[in-house]
């Protein structure tokens, strides 16, 4: 079993990890919640939100409010690097499935051109984005600097 490795999270990450992604996270859930014709809306233009869609959205905002908790709740807890990268990697998961999702949503409408995108796709494909982005660089360690204990390699 791997041991627990104690590490400073850089407060970039602990700031965007621990408070924005879970306010993120419930608002997404609010809008899956309350008001599923303009989740709906943010990649399939006129689409009248039925029962199954309803119950899709439900049970998405449940998985965003899940995501939101262990950000907000269990990365305050652990300062261990592998339990905030399994995180990571878990949500970042999620991300890649939303991109597939809305590549081929778009795909079958025949947007994927850009100019054909409207402020809701760049509005939800930029939140996205950015978060991903984020998710990526603490992955790949972006600022970390040399940890406590490591030799810098000449």
């Amino acid at each position: 079993m791997a041991q627990p490795s104690a590490f400073k999270i850089h407060i970039f990450y602990r700031l965007f990890f621990t408070y924005l992604d879970p306010l993120i996270c419930i608002w997404g859930a609010y809008m899956d919640f309350f008001d599923p014709a303009l989740v709906l809306s943010s990649h399939v233009p006129n689409v009248s939100p039925d029962i199954g869609h309803a119950m899709i959205l439900k049970q998405r905002g449940g998985g965003m409010l899940n995501f939101g908790f262990i950000s907000a709740v269990l990365l305050r807890y652990s300062t261990d690097l592998q339990v905030w990268r399994i995180v990571q990697f878990a949500d970042l998961i999620v991300d890649v499935a939303y991109f597939w999702a809305v590549w081929e949503g778009l795909g079958a409408q025949g947007r994927l051109d850009l100019g054909t995108w409207r402020a809701e796709d760049w509005g939800s494909l930029g939140i996205t984005g950015c978060a991903t982005a984020v998710r990526m660089a603490f992955l790949m360690e972006v600022g970390f600097g040399r940890r406590a204990g490591e030799k810098k390699i000449a």
